[in-house]
């Protein structure tokens, strides 16, 4: 997945536009090379940066080479010289208008049939952060004491959501509290020994914090079971699929858990 940069494409058609309405005659060369400065520079962009775009590729190849020859010209030619009438300069420059014209139809026609779509935002969360920053839904006193997995699947799980893929939201959402689950049953039951691997299944964990005698351990267990008897189980089943609602919801009360889990959590320390 790439980032379309717009402003780029809003530059180009106004390069573009102006040579392709260009009234060329042999006093006015030099204004032709001119305008043909900044296409040149966008079109071999277009053409290097955008491999999908195929279609116009053809066309943007022949406009860059029909403005290479009439700057060849440009250099060989004595300046005194410049608006002499001269045949071939006039086809020169005429190619380059052509090419300019046939160039804007084919690329505004393919850009017509690119599958570009619009993302809408996700509650109050920016569209840009949930892509690339998810894990910034956790405060800052709390990133610390998370490992690198569970940022990356909380990063996972917020790209999912910002593309409508509730179910893949969800799944992530949950491998990131199963994670932290893990790391605060260390720190709140401190087993004897050390597990070496996570427990089996939520089951397993719920258990231990029902039977602990710290009250808010206690009540963790209960907020566990709940998610997991409402939302986790469910996303184990392939016939079911969250809509973006769902997902939307779950995402905000993993959120909870794992920042009420993580602040009972030491910070890690790098190694």
């Amino acid at each position: 997945m790439e980032k379309i940069n717009l402003p780029f494409f809003y530059q180009l058609g106004s390069e573009l536009n102006p040579l392709t309405q260009f009234k060329y005659d042999n006093t006015k060369r030099l204004d032709a090379l001119i305008a043909t400065a900044g296409v040149r520079t966008s079109v071999s962009t277009l053409l290097s940066s955008f491999p999908v775009l195929h279609v116009c590729r053809d066309a943007g190849t022949q406009l860059l080479d029909a403005i290479q020859q009439a700057w060849d010209w440009f250099r060989n030619v004595d300046k005194d010289k410049l608006s002499e009438n001269d045949l071939a300069a006039d086809r020169k420059f005429e190619k380059i208008i052509d090419k300019a014209k046939e160039f804007e139809t084919v690329l505004s026609a393919e850009l017509r049939a690119l599958a570009a779509y619009h993302v809408t935002q996700k509650g109050i969360y920016s569209t840009t952060d949930l892509i690339d920053r998810a894990e910034n839904i956790l405060p800052e006193s709390i990133l610390p004491k998370v490992s690198q997995l569970v940022k990356d699947e909380i990063k996972q799980s917020g790209r999912c959501l910002a593309f409508d893929s509730g179910t893949a939201c969800a799944f992530h959402i949950m491998r990131a509290v199963e994670m932290i689950m893990h790391e605060y049953y260390l720190k709140v039951c401190k087993p004897r020994p050390k597990p070496k691997k996570r427990l089996p299944n939520w089951g397993e964990y719920i258990k231990r914090f029902q039977n602990s005698t710290n009250p808010e351990v206690k009540e963790m267990a209960v907020l566990l079971q709940q998610i997991k008897d409402q939302h986790r189980n469910l996303i184990m089943h392939p016939e079911i699929n969250l809509t973006a609602d769902e997902a939307f919801a779950l995402f905000e009360i993993a959120q909870g858990v794992i920042i009420s889990m993580s602040a009972k959590l030491p910070i890690i320390r790098n190694k």
